[in-house]
């Protein structure tokens, strides 16, 4: 009997033999969650900090990027193979950064790069304060941002025809696009001869060939800034009224939520017959700052930009199944506004029309709200995804890929314009906007 009792006093406190532990969900997504936030790259350039970054920089993209079908060419893996030896040899972390920038070229996509670690940022990225454009194959000084000195001969509509003894475009092919990331020719020009034509060595100057307005030719020798020095380009959204019966409304950015206010004090006022949108230096931003414009120009839901994500299920591999999933959002942006505008409205784009600015883009035209003018832009958008890299660098990959809700594909292509317009240079260095002359035409008629 006293066995029987002590038999059972057992199974009571210590369990009908040996008890298991139950699946801890919160500790496996923990794990999980763990091997993408924890890094283990060191200070120093060695062998294994090299692949490791390299590695990582692989991996990201091979897992996470939206658009390989834009790029049917590239074995993604053969890449990283050719890509172990390049980044071997290199001697520091300027040559390191420099090798790893360029292997992601080949993905052909502008939200998809590798950003070098600050400590290298006056050895990579320090430029003239100036931005420039190609028009008529000759780069042209679009704007000066800086109040000194040393800069004054880089005045608007100033023709660059040589930088550093080489003419602009052997230049540029030579220093620069080795480590450029586009999405479409148009987006590569841009970004080429505007904002990186001058990017390079803080160390060392930028010895232009010029031409001004008045057709004299000279040269001189300019120090580069820090990128962290330079002024703002511009302000990043104005409105002025243009005439009794037009306004401009002029949005370079729609990362501020402050643009938000511009659209009340508009929209609350007394509203102009027309109203012209120029988002030719719109570089992104948040596209809900984009949406909430678009709130004021109709009452009726609209369709926002359909997103394309890949959902990767390894058990479908092991299953001789497909392990990547596509998953679509579709989604409708809920106008708020009491106010809404009437008149005719006219979008001014060009290539620098970029990412939100192109989702607010397939919105507009989705709804056949207004006229399109100027050139087509850039052609990538989505959704970014960093990454650390060895000694503070990034990475940036592409997990989302948009269409237009007419499943009309704009990454890669851009968005056309319903009026095309080509901005020459003498007119430009007469003074004349052409894109916007053309909108005022078309609104006389």
């Amino acid at each position: 009997m006293k066995k029987v009792i002590l038999i059972l006093l057992s199974f009571m406190f210590f369990g009908f033999g040996n008890a298991q532990q139950q699946f801890d969900t919160v500790a496996y997504k923990s794990t999980y969650k763990n091997l993408f936030e924890k890094t283990a790259f060191g200070d120093s350039l060695t062998t294994e900090n090299k692949i490791a970054g390299l590695s990582r920089a692989w991996a990201e993209a091979k897992y996470n990027f939206a658009n390989f079908d834009l790029v049917p060419q590239v074995n993604w893996d053969s890449i990283y193979h050719a890509y172990i030896p390049r980044v071997l040899a290199t001697k520091n972390k300027e040559e390191y950064y420099k090798v790893l920038v360029e292997f992601y070229k080949p993905l052909n996509d502008g939200h998809t790069l590798i950003v070098a670690p600050r400590e290298l940022w006056d050895k990579m990225y320090a430029t003239l304060p100036i931005k420039t454009k190609l028009l008529d194959g000759k780069v042209v000084i679009t704007r000066l941002k800086s109040t000194e000195e040393v800069y004054k001969l880089l005045q608007p509509r100033t023709v660059i025809h040589k930088i550093n003894g080489q003419l602009v475009k052997q230049y540029t092919e030579r220093h620069i696009a080795p480590s450029i990331n586009s999405s479409t020719p148009h987006d590569l020009n841009a970004r080429l001869y505007s904002f990186f034509f001058t990017r390079g060595k803080l160390s060392e100057p930028v010895i232009l060939e010029l031409e001004t307005p008045e057709g004299k030719l000279f040269t001189h020798s300019f120090p580069r800034k820090k990128m962290d020095q330079l002024l703002p380009a511009t302000n990043d959204y104005s409105y002025k009224k243009l005439d009794e019966s037009t306004s401009l409304l002029t949005i370079n950015t729609f990362m501020q939520p402050d643009v938000i206010k511009l659209y009340d004090s508009i929209f609350k006022a007394p509203h102009p017959k027309n109203l012209l949108i120029d988002l030719r230096e719109n570089g992104g931003g948040n596209g809900n700052n984009g949406f909430e414009l678009i709130g004021y120009l109709t009452s009726e839901p609209f369709p926002m930009s359909k997103q394309i994500m890949r959902r990767y299920k390894p058990v479908q591999r092991a299953w001789g199944g497909e392990p990547d999933v596509l998953e679509i959002g579709e989604y409708d942006w809920m106008p708020h506004q009491k106010t809404v505008f009437k008149g005719r409205v006219i979008v001014l784009t060009g290539p620098d029309t970029y990412s939100a600015a192109e989702d607010f883009l397939s919105s507009f035209k989705a709804i056949k709200r207004g006229t399109v003018i100027g050139q087509t832009t850039g052609g990538s958008t989505g959704q970014p995804l960093t990454f650390p890299l060895p000694f503070g660098g990034l990475g940036v990959v592409c997990a989302k890929r948009d269409v237009q809700p007419d499943w009309t594909e704009f990454v890669g292509v851009g968005i056309h314009p319903d009026v095309e317009v080509q901005p020459t240079l003498a007119a430009f260095i007469a003074g004349r906007d052409e894109t916007l002359e053309t909108a005022l035409t078309i609104l006389k008629q």
